[in-house]
């Protein structure tokens, strides 16, 4: 029994030496262990490129030429981690409360700054406006009165005379002068209305009556006319400028005819006469511009003044059948001014 505990006692010693001794080479063994690998530098020698391929046969990984501190040791590299891209979220836009009242910045600027706030409040001084140009217009304002004066020569016909002693034989009106004062305005775009008055000089009348004796007598004309003109704009484009303008024109009045007496061979005379016609008339012109209130005007005008005739009463005391010519024709030219007011 003793040689048995002894033996025990033995084998429990041997074991804790033995225990102790593997401790401490096994320690030992831990601390001198080395652990040596290599790693290839992909890229690192220039003439010495590995390939993809060639590093995952060879189960090397690869790392950078320089390789950080945490990538030095391919061991303790951690799996990469994937970068969660996050979107911001749309912020939503805040509602005013019913009830609340939402100050303006540049009330809160004025209640901090009122010198400030004034002076941006204060309305910028404006620019003076430029004045504006106004075309200029050839044509007058509608209605715009005008005074026009003209001059100018009637070519008369030769009406035919008939009398006591039958119808002349030959008579003949001598042409004359003229002169004009008219006052008128632009009614329409194209269209001028006037008004005119013209006297004519006495017309010297002479002839033979029907017992081939020698008459001579005088005939004066006053005729005061409305006339209406059409401007012919269109043609500006034919003529080439706007600074002349040419126009047609009507005209209907009256004529008063005066004749003075009609001296007969021999020494009698047959009182004159004075009548009234109806007289209407035809015109044509042009029309040039001098200045904005100021035109030239040159036309023709053909005008019928009517019947002229004697009273029938004789210087030797006898009556008779009265003198009496035909219409009296004048064919006139004229030239004037017109005054635009």
């Amino acid at each position: 029994m003793k040689r048995t505990g002894r033996a025990v006692a033995t084998a429990i010693g041997t074991s804790l030496i033995w225990y102790s001794f593997s401790a401490d080479a096994g320690e030992a063994s831990i601390n001198n262990f080395k652990f040596t690998y290599n790693i290839e530098v992909a890229g690192a020698d220039t003439s010495d490129v590995a390939t993809d391929k060639e590093l995952k046969k060879s189960g090397t990984k690869m790392v950078p030429a320089n390789p950080s501190a945490a990538s030095r040791d391919p061991l303790k590299q951690d799996a990469p981690k994937e970068i969660e891209t996050v979107m911001p979220k749309p912020v939503p836009e805040a509602k005013p409360e019913a009830n609340s009242v939402t100050e303006p910045a540049d009330a809160k600027a004025a209640a901090q700054d009122p010198a400030a706030a004034a002076k941006d409040a204060a309305p910028a001084p404006e620019a003076p406006p430029k004045p504006e140009r106004v075309a200029e217009s050839s044509e007058p304002d509608l209605f715009n009165p005008y005074l026009r004066i003209d001059g100018g020569f009637a070519i008369t016909n030769d009406p035919t005379g008939a009398g006591a002693t039958g119808t002349h034989m030959l008579d003949e009106v001598q042409n004359t002068g003229i002169f004009d004062v008219g006052i008128g305005a632009l009614v329409d775009k194209q269209v001028r209305l006037e008004g005119m008055v013209t006297y004519r000089a006495s017309m010297q009348v002479d002839g033979r009556n029907g017992a081939s004796n020698t008459i001579s007598g005088e005939v004066g004309s006053i005729s005061a006319m409305v006339n209406l003109y059409y401007d012919l704009e269109e043609l500006h484009e034919w003529i080439g400028t706007d600074a002349i303008t040419p126009y047609v024109g009507v005209g209907a009045g009256i004529s008063m005819l005066d004749t003075d007496s009609l001296t007969i061979t021999g020494g009698t005379t047959e009182r004159g006469e004075q009548v009234y016609n109806l007289t209407y008339a035809a015109m044509a012109g042009l029309t040039s511009k001098i200045s904005d209130s100021i035109s030239l005007d040159a036309g023709y005008r053909f005008i019928n003044l009517g019947q002229f005739e004697q009273d029938g009463v004789f210087s030797n005391g006898t009556t008779g059948t009265a003198t009496k010519y035909d219409d009296l024709f004048a064919h006139e030219v004229r030239a004037g001014l017109r005054f635009q007011f």
